[in-house]
């Protein structure tokens, strides 16, 4: 099982997640670091493949039963390998995808855009 990794698993986690699955049709979930557990993107925003998405805050537990943890910033993945170090060889960063938060709908369209690209670029290597 495929992990993504934000600070608040509203937006760029569960959306990578979201389309991971549905690309290719592997198991990928996703949690916060720092997630408000249970909250959801405003409707305003939200595309459609977070319809029923609610943030989960990550636990050891995910991190061992995870194959592979991708986190949506290299600070994120920094921040796990410290505070995992037994999890070292399985976390990694896709490169940096800006926080659309406050962006308005075309933010986060592109964002959405932007994570799809990386999703994409990422099946590319020996990680997922």
């Amino acid at each position: 099982m495929v992990l993504f990794v934000d600070y608040n698993d509203v937006f760029r986690a569960p959306l990578a997640a979201a389309f991971y699955t549905q690309t290719y049709r592997k198991s990928a979930h996703s949690a916060g670091v720092y997630a408000d557990e249970g909250a959801q993107l405003g409707d305003a925003v939200r595309p459609k493949l977070l319809d029923t998405h609610r943030a989960r805050c990550l636990s050891a537990s995910m991190l061992a039963k995870a194959d592979a943890v991708w986190c949506v910033t290299a600070a994120i993945a920094r921040h796990l390998t410290e505070e995992h170090p037994e999890a070292k060889q399985k976390i990694h960063a896709l490169p940096d995808i800006p926080d659309p938060t406050g962006s308005g709908k075309e933010g986060y369209a592109q964002c959405e855009q932007h994570i799809c690209r990386r999703i994409e670029e990422m099946m590319g290597c020996q990680y997922t």
